[in-house]
C-alpha cells in the first residue's frame, strides 16, 4: 500500500484549493461556456500533475497555516487572492485585444448589429466575436495556453501556503497592468485605423469635388471593406505579434506573483 498520511491528503485539498481558484478566473479555461465539472476535473488533473513539484516544506506551511478556525479563514482568502491576481492578470491581455476589436468595428460600422459573445456574459458585434475566435485559436496552435500552467506552478514555487499579501508593490504592478490595455488596443488596431482614416478623407475630398455624390451611403461599403483588407493584410503578422504579447504577459504574472509574498 501507499504510505500516505493525513498530512499528505490535506496539503494535496489545498493544492486544489489554489489550483481551482486559479482555473475558474482564467480566460478560456474559466469562460461561462465551460462547464462546472469541466473546471474541476482540469483543477483536479493539474493538482496531481503539479503536486511532485510543490516544494518539501509546503506542507509543513499547510500545517501551520490551518491550526485554528480563523486562521483557516484567513488562508482560504489569501488562496483565493492568488487566483484573483493570477486571473486578472491573464485577463487583461485578452481585454487589449477584444478592445481593439471594438474600437475597429464601430469605425467600420459593425455597431449596427450585436451577437452574444461566447466565453463571456456581453453582447458584441460580429467582427469583434470573430477577431476574438481567431485570437483564441492562433493562442491555442502557439501552445501559449502552457503559460498559464507554468504560472500555476510557479505560484507554489513563489508564494508558500499562506504567505499571500497585497502590497503597495502589487498595486502599483496592477494599475499599471490595467493602463497597459489601452497601448495593446491602440497597437492592434493601428494599421486598420489609419487605413480607415485615408479612406475618410478620400470621401471627404469626393463630398467636395462631387456633390451629387451621396457620401452618407458610400460611406458604409467603402468602410467595411477598406478595414476587411487591412485587417486581412496583417493577418500573416498577427501570430508574432501575439507571441510577443502573451510572453510579456507571463513576464507580468511571474512579477504580479512576486509582489504577492509576505
Amino acid at each position: 500500500m501507499f504510505p500516505i498520511d493525513s498530512n499528505q491528503i490535506l496539503t494535496a485539498g489545498v493544492i486544489f484549493l489554489r489550483i481551482t481558484a486559479i482555473v475558474s478566473l482564467l480566460p478560456l479555461f474559466g469562460d461561462s461556456n465551460v462547464p462546472v465539472r469541466v473546471r474541476i476535473l482540469l483543477s483536479a488533473a493539474l493538482s496531481v500533475a503539479i503536486y511532485p513539484l510543490v516544494p518539501a516544506n509546503y506542507g509543513d506551511a499547510v500545517m501551520t497555516a490551518l491550526s485554528g478556525p480563523f486562521l483557516t479563514a484567513i488562508f482560504i482568502a489569501k488562496e483565493a487572492l492568488i487566483g484573483i491576481v493570477i486571473g486578472y492578470t491573464a485577463k487583461l491581455a485578452f481585454d487589449g485585444i477584444v478592445m481593439a476589436a471594438n474600437i475597429v468595428s464601430v469605425q467600420m460600422g459593425f455597431n449596427t448589429s450585436n451577437i452574444f459573445l461566447p466565453g463571456s456574459e456581453e453582447t458584441t458585434n460580429g467582427f469583434s466575436a470573430t477577431h476574438r475566435l481567431l485570437i483564441v485559436l492562433i493562442f491555442l496552435s502557439l501552445n501559449m495556453h502552457y503559460m498559464y500552467i507554468s504560472s500555476i506552478a510557479d505560484s507554489f514555487r513563489l508564494i508558500p501556503a499562506g504567505f499571500a499579501w497585497p502590497s503597495n508593490t502589487l498595486s502599483g504592478i496592477m494599475v499599471h497592468l490595467s493602463a497597459t490595455i489601452f497601448v495593446t488596443a491602440l497597437q492592434l488596431a493601428a494599421p486598420t485605423l489609419v487605413g480607415l482614416l485615408f479612406a475618410t478623407a478620400a470621401l471627404g475630398l469626393i463630398s467636395r469635388t462631387v456633390p451629387q455624390a451621396n457620401v452618407f451611403v458610400l460611406s458604409f461599403p467603402i468602410s467595411f471593406f477598406t478595414g476587411l483588407l487591412v485587417y486581412m493584410a496583417t493577418l500573416p503578422m498577427l501570430p508574432g505579434w501575439l507571441q510577443s504579447h502573451f510572453t510579456s504577459s507571463q513576464n507580468d504574472l511571474i512579477s504580479s506573483l512576486a509582489a504577492l509574498v509576505k
